[in-house]
């Protein structure tokens, strides 16, 4: 991705299409990165023949990659004046997660966001395991963001939860793939990230000493803090809490981060806090 991702974007960024955003799926047997783009067919033709020539261009396993495509219209022109046409699994799982297809739409404005933020990370940071002091940061800013936001008042629901709460749930969240063993997994991997915060925590704070990082935590922190103000306006179905969390699991993936990972990251950003990055940042 960083080969190639970049050089996609910025040819995106002139090139007509409304929104873009990826996922990536990290499965041994099924590895892929899906991409989302919302244009017209004059433009997305012409971003498919840029994809022919950037692999063309690439070296190793990059020009070997196998590449489907599939067409669609949006969520929002699927509806019918009588209710729903038949939707792809994957579009009606979307809009049930984010609460149907206003908060689909707020959501998709977001994913654009952390899709660009995790092009940035992975062309900064190469190798995966550089991503995870970042991972921990951005999951801590989520949170702070959803309860603390300069908008945070207008919606009692961010308000009022606790910050034990919130990340046992995020922890829940994160190992729920664990099934029967979901609780001893979480009990094992507390007591291992315990041992290690001090560590983690001066990772952490040079890692957000860099002036890229500030500029992109901030970015993300007023990002959420606007786009759960609008969800709520828009009486989107869904808590700020949930809204948040699916926020963070889908900024953390397109970092190529997985669940566990994750997991073990709302561990160390649990533990975080404004004033513990203000010290740190001092020693540093």
């Amino acid at each position: 991705m960083e080969n190639w991702l970049p050089r996609w974007r910025r040819r995106h960024s002139c090139g007509g299409a409304q929104r873009w955003f990826y996922t990536r799926c990290s499965e041994p047997a099924n590895a892929h990165v899906r991409m989302k783009v919302l244009a017209s067919q004059e433009t997305l033709d012409r971003l498919k023949s840029l994809l022919v020539a950037l692999q063309e261009q690439a070296s190793g396993v990059i020009g070997h990659l196998s590449v489907t495509h599939s067409f669609g219209d949006p969520a929002c022109d699927r509806l019918s004046p009588g209710g729903a046409d038949p939707q792809d699994p994957r579009v009606e799982a979307d809009l049930a997660k984010y609460g149907g297809v206003e908060g689909l739409a707020l959501a998709e404005e977001v994913f654009e966001l952390s899709s660009d933020l995790g092009t940035w990370a992975t062309a900064r940071f190469p190798k995966v395991q550089n991503r995870w002091a970042l991972g921990s940061l951005l999951l801590f800013d989520s949170a702070r963001s959803m309860m603390k936001g300069p908008r945070a008042s207008s919606w009692p629901d961010r308000r009022r939860l606790s910050w034990d709460y919130y990340w046992d749930s995020h922890l829940r969240s994160c190992t729920a793939g664990f099934g029967p063993r979901a609780a001893s997994v979480r009990q094992a991997m507390t007591v291992q990230v315990g041992a290690k915060v001090m560590p983690t925590h001066r990772l952490m704070a040079a890692t957000a000493a860099e002036s890229a990082v500030e500029n992109w935590r901030r970015r993300w922190f007023r990002t959420m803090d606007t786009y759960l103000y609008r969800a709520d306006k828009a009486r989107v179905s869904r808590s700020a809490q949930h809204l948040t969390v699916y926020q963070a699991h889908m900024l953390l993936n397109r970092l190529g981060l997985s669940l566990r990972e994750e997991a073990a990251m709302g561990l160390y950003a649990r533990t975080w806090s404004t004033e513990r990055e203000a010290m740190l940042l001092d020693k540093h």
